[in-house]
């Protein structure tokens, strides 16, 4: 295994993680908004980086005057897919890394606050819908990010115990999500800098995947104890 724990599982994100979205996920909403009379900048959806869209429809409804009907969901997602297509890759390195984790038969998922259609065009689009069997969307739980339940049903699906699983996120949410669930919260600085991350209770952070699989086998500050708050 290359010093890689055998009992470790690895549960991603999908946007932000392995897939560079984020912004085609953002700017995807300002324009659906605007058809229903709401006007938002992207600089008023970057706060729900890591949630639902559920939860960014249900914020809008509050403080929008104008109605806004759960149908604004799909017209999003078509909005973001007419952006998106034939614009998104994976990270750099990332193939490579995926690719070495499968060779050593260490089980992978995906867990994303994303509705299943868009995790599989995500993973369509960047070619790395092989890499994973397990995929795991919000919609399949109760409580969304930053509860724990989207890696908790991850884990049930891989087969292993929460404290056997490492969890890769660019959000803050995603990485209150892993801490919550007693899981080694890695995050990845795509999306906010390292310092937010560990503010945010990442274990260890990384800005390339090149280290990923270094971190892995060296264990991280809490390796030993990936729950440990």
């Amino acid at each position: 295994m290359s010093g890689i724990d055998v009992a470790l599982g690895i549960i991603f994100d999908c946007d932000g993680v392995l897939v560079d979205s984020e912004r085609q996920s953002l700017a995807s909403w300002p324009p659906v908004l605007a058809r229903h009379g709401v006007l938002a900048g992207i600089e008023q959806i970057e706060p729900f980086i890591g949630k639902s869209d559920q939860s960014v429809l249900d914020h809008f409804r509050r403080v929008a005057n104008v109605p806004l009907g759960d149908e604004l969901l799909e017209e999003r997602q078509a909005e973001y897919f007419r952006m998106a297509r034939g614009n998104l890759r994976a990270f750099p390195g990332l193939v490579a890394v995926l690719a070495q984790l499968r060779a050593q038969g260490v089980p992978v998922a995906v867990a994303s606050s994303g509705r299943p259609q868009k995790i599989q065009f995500n993973l369509e689009q960047s070619r790395l819908t092989e890499f994973f069997d397990v995929v795991v969307s919000s919609v399949e739980v109760e409580r969304g990010k930053p509860a724990p339940d989207l890696f908790l049903l991850a884990a049930r699906r891989l087969g292993l115990a929460p404290e056997q699983c490492a969890v890769v996120e660019d959000s803050i949410f995603g990485l209150q999500a892993a801490r919550s669930a007693k899981m080694r919260a890695l995050g990845y600085t795509s999306s906010f800098p390292a310092a937010v991350l560990r503010d945010a209770g990442a274990h260890d952070v990384f800005d390339d995947y090149g280290a990923l699989l270094p971190l892995l086998r060296m264990g991280g500050s809490d390796a030993a104890h990936p729950g440990r708050e």
